[in-house]
């Protein structure tokens, strides 16, 4: 908007994550308030080492998966003045097996990058891309363990049979170096090159605010098949431009998507929706698996997704209602005009007037 900002950037030093030289510039530049943002196994378990006087420590904290913290991260969050949690899920979860209280702040995103645009515009998109006439599924993650985009390419593998119509836009580079398994092999190993297409971002050279808009208002639904997520920013991108979304129904997507009437969430393999907690602690779930540093990891249903993909293909009227509701939830929680001034609260609070 015009402001100009004075900030500086410290260079890292020897050690990964500032570690070796966090707590000289806090005590060399007097700082007030330090705000964290990783995830816990990342400081575990040297941050409990550092004196981080006088600063008043903020750390707005991920969970993204059930089970509880990464093991023994909890301890992380004992350490700063101010845990806050990214979602509602980690709060709750949090609080539920570690017997901790944090405050949360939502992540947000800025509604003036991300909006729908007119049925016009968006008819003329999809001549520009080659996709008039098509039903597309998209999706924007990137290729690691934590995404099981394997279960994206299968559950649509088996719907392409249902619709000749259908297309799988990802957002994505397929020749990541950081990928878990080749998508393109995937892809010819299921028979679907001719209905699967690449927006063309590499991991190097990434969109514009402009480009992305545009990638999700090709979109008739949004797909994600995570095992779980800390937040869900490209949920809330597709939201804000009322793509309904289908998404597995672990961790957040129960607050972001569920309870804003904003798509469907996709059940546990295994796991009927009535056996799968809001906040999973000790429950044994049959649709979950335990991953690195013993957080469980949720494994969505491909016949559910199959099932619900054909569900909002035959409902227009749904997808629609479900994208008005989506837009309205982001204004409404994970608008940054509204989150912004939650931060400036706190900082406030903790820090002095800036």
């Amino acid at each position: 908007d015009g402001r100009k900002l004075d900030f500086r950037i410290i260079g890292g030093g020897r050690e990964n994550y500032f570690k070796d030289l966090l707590s000289i510039y806090v005590k060399i530049h007097k700082i007030d308030v330090l705000l964290i943002l990783l995830d816990t196994f990342m400081m575990f378990n040297w941050l409990q080492t550092l004196d981080l006087s006088p600063a008043k420590t903020i750390f707005l904290f991920p969970s993204d998966g059930g089970g509880g913290m990464p093991l023994g991260c909890e301890e992380i969050l004992k350490k700063v003045d101010c845990p806050i949690a990214m979602a509602k899920f980690g709060q709750l979860q949090v609080e539920k097996v570690h017997g901790l209280k944090t405050g949360y702040i939502p992540h947000a995103i800025d509604i003036r990058n991300y909006f729908p645009m007119t049925k016009e515009e968006r008819l003329e998109l999809r001549r520009k891309w080659g996709l008039e006439g098509k039903y597309v599924i998209g999706t924007v993650a990137r290729n690691q363990g934590r995404k099981m985009l394997d279960r994206t390419f299968k559950a649509f593998a088996e719907y392409s049979k249902l619709d000749d119509n259908a297309i799988l836009l990802m957002h994505c580079d397929p020749n990541d170096n950081a990928q878990v398994f080749s998508m393109h092999h995937l892809i010819a190993r299921y028979n679907i090159p001719h209905k699967v297409r690449f927006t063309g971002m590499t991991f190097f050279n990434g969109f514009t605010y402009k480009q992305m808009n545009e990638v999700y208002n090709l979109f008739d639904v949004f797909i994600l098949t995570t095992s779980g997520e800390g937040f869900g920013i490209p949920i809330c991108e597709a939201m804000a431009c009322e793509i309904p979304v289908l998404a597995t129904n672990y961790t957040t997507t129960k607050e972001l998507v569920i309870d804003n009437n904003a798509g469907y969430g996709i059940d546990l393999t295994g796991t009927e929706a009535s056996e799968n907690p809001a906040v999973h602690g000790s429950e044994v779930i049959d649709g979950t698996i335990t991953g690195s540093w013993n957080v469980e990891r949720g494994i969505c249903s491909i016949k559910d997704c199959v099932k619900k993909l054909k569900l909002l293909k035959e409902n227009e009227l749904e997808r629609k209602r479900m994208g008005l509701n989506g837009r309205a939830a982001v204004l409404k929680e994970y608008n940054w005009d509204i989150v912004g001034k939650q931060w400036i609260d706190l900082i406030n609070k903790l820090g002095g007037q800036y």
